[in-house]
């Protein structure tokens, strides 16, 4: 009975063994593994994302105001004369400014050239010269003062005018009574054309514009993204070392107590030698004390 319950305890005892065996094996190479991954998460390093795009190359093309389309809008006026293209006069002011005054002068000469050119009575009227120049000044100053427009459309208003006062087919159509109104149909052309390019140009550099900002939000924004994955794989470096130390610390605790186990099953051993010696040398002394004649020596 003994013996089977000696056999039955080192049965349990060596399964026990084998599975903590394995466990060791296991924490083991959990030691390996996770202080591999700690070390190649830890020195994780941020990359850097893309540089900033800039934005397309659509540059602004300049546009030319061309005299051809200045000529179907003259038409185009005529057909439609009940609409109103001239100023109000009654708002020029009295008093003479400076400003624009040199430019309002040359459009005054070039309309005076165009009439003797294209053979058209100039109607006397009781108001001076300098009185008309100073209205067409006023005009300017306030057409001037819109968003799209200032003095860089003055200047090309004043040379796109009086070429096309210049020009030959514009006069002939004057001539030929195609037709009558030509001056401020001029100036409301240039105008409404100088417009669609400026906010033209305008589309154009804000695009560019959003562009840029949205490169500039996309880098940063990738930028942190970058660093935020970084601190968390150090995070993760971190839990992966203390999980190793904590591996080890358990496949030392099993190791110890194999140890143990092991010091405990030769302790037994010695245990069971010493009783069996124990016993053997009691029969042997019982056995001497019943027939004590045949350890008897000659």
């Amino acid at each position: 009975m003994a013996n089977l319950t000696k056999s039955v305890e080192e049965f349990f005892l060596s399964i026990f063994k084998i599975t903590v065996l394995f466990i060791m094996g296991l924490a083991l190479m959990s030691i390996l593994v996770l202080i591999a991954i700690g070390i190649n998460q830890y020195f994780q390093s941020s990359k850097e994302p893309i540089p900033a795009q800039k934005a397309p190359n659509n540059k602004y093309i300049e546009k030319e105001i061309k005299i051809d389309d200045l000529k179907q809008f003259l038409i185009e006026q005529e057909k439609n004369r009940n609409r109103q293209n001239e100023f109000d006069q009654s708002s020029a002011r009295q008093k003479t400014s400076l400003l624009f005054l040199e430019d309002a002068a040359k459009l005054y000469n070039c309309s005076i050239n165009f009439a003797e050119k294209s053979e058209t009575p100039i109607q006397e009227t009781q108001e001076p010269e300098l009185q008309k120049v100073e209205e067409l000044r006023d005009y300017i100053a306030r057409t001037a003062n819109g968003v799209l427009n200032g003095e860089e459309w003055v200047k090309a208003m004043v040379d796109f005018t009086c070429t096309a006062l210049s020009d030959i087919s514009i006069i002939e159509m004057k001539k030929e009574g195609k037709i009558k109104r030509v001056f401020y149909p001029i100036l409301n052309f240039h105008m409404n054309a100088w417009e669609i390019m400026q906010e033209e140009k305008i589309r154009v550099q804000k695009a560019k514009i959003e562009f840029e900002q949205r490169e500039y939000n996309r880098v940063a924004s990738e930028r942190a993204s970058e660093e935020l994955r970084v601190a968390k794989a150090k995070a993760f470096a971190i839990n992966c070392l203390v999980a190793a130390a904590g591996a080890f610390g358990l496949f030392m605790i099993l190791a110890l107590y194999l140890l143990g186990a092991k010091i405990e099953n030769n302790l037994r051993a010695i245990n069971y030698s010493i009783r069996a010696n124990i016993l053997a040398q009691s029969q042997l002394n019982a056995h001497q004390q019943q027939s004590p004649d045949i350890y008897k020596t000659e």
